[in-house]
């Protein structure tokens, strides 16, 4: 009888400690050289942990350059160290500049767009973009203009 109860305390306190991370939520203001961009996209990668979904975040930019972040399991990201990195894509078909990001149509069949990462590559690498940022309990504000080219 003992033994099972021992049993039964072992099992809750694992359960106990499988609960999901707390998210906390990320907002701010992203810009390349200056000037904002709709659909810049910006991901937190971890850096103190192995990257799963209460982890890796992800944000697009409004035309105003204000970012939310979020992760799969909702809006903000656990709290730790993270490398960031951005990406903002360009196409340009028949003369007209688009800033494709999450939302934009496939353009996969479509021979006359000719696409471009507007971003320093320096900055859409894991391993390489030098902005790091320590996300805390509470709110966090993340304002960064990337430098131009």
């Amino acid at each position: 009888m003992l033994g099972r109860l021992i049993v039964l305390l072992g099992i809750v306190s694992l359960l106990a400690g499988c609960g999901d991370p707390a998210l906390h939520p990320i907002t701010g203001k992203v810009s390349l050289d200056g000037k904002t961009y709709e659909r810049l996209l910006v991901y937190f990668h971890p850096l103190d942990r192995e990257p799963n979904e209460f982890s890796i975040g992800v944000g697009e930019t409004d035309k105003d350059g204000v970012l939310v972040l979020r992760t799969s399991a909702g809006p903000g990201i656990a709290t730790g160290n993270y490398r960031v990195t951005f990406s903002c894509i360009q196409a340009l078909r028949g003369g007209k500049t688009l800033t494709l990001g999450a939302g934009s149509e496939k353009a996969d069949d479509d021979r006359s767009l000719v696409t471009k990462d507007i971003v320093p590559p320096q900055y859409g690498s894991k391993t390489e973009s030098p902005v790091e940022f320590q996300v805390k309990s509470g709110e966090n504000i993340f304002e960064f203009d990337i430098p131009g080219k």
